[in-house]
């Protein structure tokens, strides 16, 4: 018979001891609530275990196929690679009441209750609480409810966390007690291990003596584990700290530490981050090792002294900074002094961005960038993401949106850092000191619009720095530039009919130094144009729908605009415009505000959709072509060529097909009208159900003066699973003008269920070298990375690297952990 009591000084103190506060940031308040059936009378049996705690792990780790593991919602499954998953009495989720506001219901099979002795259950003793659950052999507490003790497998389940001792002891008052012989799981963390003691020597701080710690399976030999002499929580400090710490890899020790010191909640504490490190063809062997700084709640710093064997040692820096009416931002830097490999010259690096949301209305950002030479970034920087632009940007913004409704403006200061010394002056950025721009559209989407652009500008470049053949077409000055246009929006489901008008005006205004070096006339300090436009664009969609839906589209766009001589205007930021299928439809033959287009022309296009009954676009083709009424008199560089007196464009055309939900294809070319190829690309895609993807694409592009530079590549990846947890990896791109690899990539890895292993060489050149020059190398690495699940890793740059050069990496990456 079962006999229900209330004793809830005991289970305070029972639960308080186990897991007081510091797992409560675990759980988070949802409707699921499962407990244990477990007989406890199997509990008792003595069976013999091929290792500690056989029986215990083995009970609560189940087939992720069993109905206890999909309950779970799949929410806490552990890796891919494991056949198993913890489950616990209590799940993660359920958000347990403070042990000190709880009230508790025991049962046992027997209770006695003495006034002037000691008071015991005996007997399949269970005491629940809202998100708690205690089971022991017997329970007995002294008469002066002082002292408790729980004896006979005593189990403890709260929110994911589950652990046995042999016995409590707990002392009331003073919430100090031992537990004897422990073994615990965390559902969340996959985690398990064992301690030979577990002592709450105060309210808030816990020791184990003899602990161990591993996400592996339970086994007698797991792939890896924690085993500590001591490990020591401190809830008042948020800190960890371990003694006579080893990682063991099976049986075998492979990494001693005297002392660690880590956290164990989300409070930020000073110490040591995860070293790295590395080896290079032109740097050697390095090691850093990051030391965080925790100066205070809003604001911190990290320094890591790194030692390149061939260099030297080096200090790399990061501060970051919340303000509370400011906004955040972060400064970070390095500095390597008398690089051994760089001629004994000191490298250094500067960089600092704040973003600043003032109001509803109003942002500000604030961005700076430096580098002692253009090496900097591929010689030291180890990310492997890195990327070494020419021009490195300094710039100050305001900006506005979310106001007067349609209404955005920006204010912006900008100049640029040229790392290439060997760039002249006339092919650099110029400086914007300041520009204003401005964006106001009111009206109707499916009606009439109106819209209004405003640029205005101060362009500065030294014209002292400028030779005298180059500086009269790099002159300073000031650009105004105003565009209204008015649009009439009709569409309907079959039909679109889009007529625009505009004008445009430059205003452009040369500053004094420009004048004197110019020796230019009081008539020429200054240059304007306003130039009408009228466009219309059309189309119709027409559809047939059967097995497959089918759409054709065709479309014509016509532009008009006049010329207007702007021989002596200058070219401050303005860049031809790309070929493609969408630019037959744009007026626009520049990017930019420096020109006003003389157009006169007709472009036709048509576009074909198939989808089949899962919503595939099995293929998608275009094709369109330009045909001019007029010799287009207007240029950027003041000098019309053949292409601007061609009375139409080559052919474009565009394909896509999905060939299948994992594979698809997609071309591009555009020809002139000589018959040239100007362009063209063929990508094609393929992504498995296994975790293997396959990507192959070839670009080109013709050299064709003052419009596009010449462009021959190909790029290729591949990612291969090639026997159960092992896969293989590699990357491309090859240069086909230099007949050179600029990158490539190989690597294999191996996933296991609590740990995993990759290494991989790369081969790479810097972005700003000219792969032609006798003294220019590629750089080499050779490098491991190995990943402790539920630890941490040593290092994790091989996912990123591939993230950000092989398309659909992420999507493959995640089905092959988590399959």
């Amino acid at each position: 018979m079962k006999h229900q009591f209330k004793f809830n000084p005991l289970a305070t103190a029972i639960f308080t001891l186990l897991c007081g506060s510091s797992v409560s940031g675990f759980a988070e308040s949802v409707d699921v609530d499962q407990v244990s059936t477990t007989n406890n009378q199997q509990l008792k049996q003595t069976i013999q275990e091929a290792y500690p705690g056989q029986q215990f792990f083995e009970q609560y780790y189940v087939d992720k196929t069993a109905p206890e593991a999909q309950m779970r919602n799949g929410k806490y499954l552990s890796s891919a690679f494991c056949s198993g998953a913890w489950i616990t009495p209590v799940s993660p989720e359920v958000k347990p009441v403070p042990a000190d506001q709880a009230t508790s219901t025991v049962t046992a099979d027997y209770g006695h209750y003495d006034p002037d002795g000691d008071s015991v259950l005996e007997g399949n003793v269970l005491i629940d609480q809202e998100g708690r659950q205690i089971r022991a052999d017997k329970v007995t507490i002294d008469k002066t409810q002082t002292f408790a003790n729980a004896q006979g497998r005593v189990q403890m389940a709260q929110a994911g966390l589950l652990a046995q001792s042999d016995q409590i002891d707990y002392n009331l008052k003073t919430q100090k007690g031992e537990l004897n012989n422990s073994f615990y799981i965390s559902e969340e963390q996959h985690a398990h291990g064992r301690a030979e003691k577990i002592a709450r020597t105060s309210e808030n701080v816990v020791v184990m003596n003899n602990a161990t710690y591993s996400t592996c399976p339970p086994d007698q030999s797991p792939g890896w584990k924690i085993q500590a002499d001591q490990i020591e929580l401190n809830q008042d400090t948020g800190r960890g700290t371990t003694r006579g710490t080893k990682l063991y890899v099976k049986n075998t020790p492979v990494l001693a530490v005297p002392y660690f010191n880590f956290p164990i909640d989300d409070r930020r504490t000073t110490g040591i981050l995860t070293p790295s490190f590395g080896f290079t063809n032109d740097g050697g062997v390095e090691l850093g090792v990051p030391v965080y700084l925790n100066l205070a709640p809003n604001y911190d710093a990290t320094l890591t002294p790194r030692f390149i064997s061939d260099r030297g040692p080096m200090l790399e820096g990061g501060f970051r900074y919340l303000t509370e009416n400011f906004g955040e931002g972060q400064l970070w830097g390095g500095y390597l002094p008398s690089d051994k490999s760089y001629d004994d010259e000191d490298r250094k690096d500067l960089h600092f961005l704040h973003n600043w949301q003032i109001n509803k209305q109003f942002s500000t950002n604030l961005e700076y960038n430096y580098a002692s030479d253009k090496d900097y970034f591929s010689d030291l920087n180890n990310n492997p993401n890195s990327k070494t632009d020419l021009n490195l940007r300094r710039a100050w913004e305001l900006n506005y949106k979310n106001g007067i409704p349609g209404l955005k403006a920006q204010l912006k200061v900008e100049d640029f850092q040229t790392l290439d010394p060997e760039v002249p002056q006339s092919d650099r950025p110029y400086a914007r000191l300041p520009q204003f721009l401005l964006n106001y559209k009111a009206g109707d989407l499916q009606g009439l619009q109106y819209e209004f652009n405003s640029d205005t500008a101060y362009f500065k470049k030294d014209i002292n720095a400028l030779n005298q053949s180059s500086s009269t077409s790099e002159p300073s000055g000031t650009r105004l530039y105003n565009e209204f246009a008015v649009r009439y929006n009709y569409r309907n489901p079959w039909s679109f009919v889009i007529p625009e008008v505009s004008v445009a005006n430059i205003n452009t205004f040369f500053d004094k130094k420009t004048v004197e070096a110019q020796n230019l006339n009081s008539s020429d300090e200054s240059v304007s144009v306003t130039v009408p436009q009228f466009t219309l664009d059309a189309g119709l969609t027409f559809e047939k729908d059967g097995k497959y839906l089918q759409t054709i589209t065709p479309r014509a766009f016509y532009a008009y605009a006049p010329y207007q001589n702007q021989q002596n205007h200058p070219n401050f930021d303005s860049a031809t415009a790309s070929i493609n299928y969408d630019q037959l439809f744009s007026p626009n033959r520049f990017y930019g505000h420096d020109r006003l287009e003389d157009n006169n022309f007709l472009s036709l296009g048509l576009s074909y959709s198939l989808f089949d009954d899962i919503g595939l676009e099995r293929i998608k083709a275009s094709v369109g072509q330009s045909f001019f009424f007029e010799d287009r008199r207007i240029t950027l560089e003041n000098s019309p060529d053949e292409f601007d007196r061609e009375s139409r464009t080559g052919p474009i055309v565009s394909l896509a097909s999905q060939l299948s939900e994992n594979f698809s294809v997609v071309a591009n070319s555009a020809w002139m009208s000589n018959n040239d190829n100007a362009q063209r690309d063929f990508q094609l895609y393929y992504t498995g159900d296994q975790g293997n993807l396959y990507n192959v694409g070839y670009f080109y592009r013709k050299d064709i003066t003052n419009r596009q530079d010449h462009y021959d590549q190909v790029v290729a990846s591949f990612i291969q699973p090639v026997h159960n947890n092992w896969r293989i990896m590699g990357h491309a791109q090859y240069d086909m003008d230099n007949n050179v690899a600029r990158e490539y990539l190989l690597g294999v890895n191996y996933e296991s269920c609590c740990w995993g292993i990759s290494v991989y060489g790369r081969s790479y050149y810097n972005d700003l070298d000219n792969v032609n020059d006798a003294d220019v190398k590629p750089k080499r690495a050779i490098m491991a990375e190995i990943n402790l699940k539920g630890l941490g890793g040593f290092n994790n740059k091989l996912a990123s690297l591939l993230e950000n050069r092989i398309l659909g990496f992420n999507k493959i990456n995640q089905s092959w952990t988590q399959r």
